[in-house]
């Protein structure tokens, strides 16, 4: 089909989540063809692999570890091997490594901790606002949404200036990566990063990357694959996600129905968040591998298949959610996937929403009238997984 359109229908056969044609016009016609045809697809890309679309069904997968286990890999098109490349930690590993590895990495993202954030995310939000009153023309995506992510996770993993620079410029090599590609760019990554930890490791500073390098976690020290399978999440975590989400949410709020509601009652902003994450999910799906043969509503799934949770899909599922694809503030429980669900949902989730809100606080107090001025041209499907916007021109009057 190279060259044409994709058609809702070319889901049901053929769903490949590397395909670039997959565009934010065309996906959720696809997603909708699957869900109303079976619950899970077999798709003959990649050596054939099973997508679970329907939301009960996503979830109930998700929440079973077990059989649907994560240590096979969770892009499609790929199986973890023995390979020199670490696997992704937690995500990649099922328990009792990845409870070990979870614990570790998920200290300065608890609830308890976004008190600590907040001045430093609204200080260096202001600073951005102040180059955009400026510019008066700016873009959201490049200018606002991904700046902020990257000066959070920097500070948080203990990056200065110069590493905070490198690390950026790799990661967008992997993020953009394809199939043929990524091995390069996750290799210069991997390098780069086992650098940062020998560095920790030799001169320890007052910072959360020194204290994974030298502290000992149920006993031990975790080893430098280790330390770079943990570094490359941590790194990569508040990347693709943040900059959609913070994107995807000024582009609902720059809707003259949802700032005028929200600016009638600023308690809808939390709602707001969840509705934006809800309709526009950065990630879209995650791989697992069944342990044994499984029947997904029917569906015959062989033990040891590559199997894909469409989160994204789940999302939009009218089975769970009234009139799906409306914006809807009004919207009751809103018991999206977008963050996961079971023992890997994203611990990151609470910055993530702590950005998400305090971007659209201080545009709206500082530029009220802020408008998308041009199109909003998304990313297609990247990296076999997620999906965002890579440019969203907009004025401050």
């Amino acid at each position: 089909m190279t060259g044409t359109e994709l058609t809702p229908n070319w889901g049901l056969d053929h769903f490949d989540p590397w395909e670039r044609r997959i565009s934010y016009g065309n996906i959720w016609g696809i997603y909708s063809a699957m869900r109303e045809k079976a619950a899970a697809h077999f798709s003959d890309a990649h050596g054939g692999f099973w997508s679970i679309v329907r939301y009960k069904d996503v979830k109930a997968a998700a929440r079973d570890h077990r059989t649907f286990s994560s240590a096979g890999g969770t892009s499609i098109g790929e199986r973890r091997n023995d390979s020199s490349a670490p696997a992704k930690a937690p995500i990649e590993y099922d328990p009792p490594e990845h409870t070990r590895y979870r614990k570790a990495m998920q200290e300065p993202f608890l609830p308890r901790k976004m008190e600590e954030f907040t001045a430093g995310i609204r200080s260096s939000v202001n600073e951005l606002m102040d180059q955009i009153s400026e510019m008066g023309e700016f873009d959201i995506v490049k200018d606002l949404a991904e700046p902020v992510p990257q000066e959070v996770l920097s500070k948080i993993i203990g990056f200065d200036d110069e590493t905070k620079v490198q690390n950026r410029e790799l990661v967008l090599a992997v993020v953009n990566a394809d199939l043929e590609t990524k091995p390069v760019a996750w290799s210069r990554f991997h390098d780069f990063l086992r650098g940062e930890i020998r560095n920790r490791q030799a001169r320890p500073r007052e910072d959360f990357l020194s204290h994974l390098c030298i502290d000992e976690f149920e006993g031990a020290k975790f080893s430098e694959n280790e330390l770079v399978s943990m570094l490359a999440a941590l790194a990569l975590a508040g990347h693709h996600t943040a900059i959609n989400g913070i994107s995807s949410v000024l582009r609902r709020v720059a809707n003259e129905d949802v700032r005028n509601s929200y600016l009638a009652d600023r308690n809808l902003l939390p709602k707001i968040i969840e509705e934006t994450l809800r309709c526009d999910p950065p990630i879209h799906l995650e791989g697992r591998t069944t342990t044994e043969p499984v029947v997904v509503d029917g569906v015959k799934i062989p033990a040891n298949a590559s199997v894909a949770l469409v989160y994204a899909s789940a999302n939009h599922d009218g089975a769970e959610f009234s009139d799906p694809e409306s914006f809807d503030l009004n919207r009751g429980a809103n018991q999206h996937l977008t963050f996961g669900h079971g023992i890997h949902t994203c611990f990151g989730m609470h910055l993530a929403r702590l950005e998400m809100s305090i971007v659209v606080e201080e545009m709206i107090r500082k530029f009220p009238h802020y408008r998308l001025t041009g199109p909003q041209i998304d990313t297609g499907m990247i990296y076999g997984h997620h999906m965002g916007w890579e440019s969203m021109p907009a004025s401050i009057d």
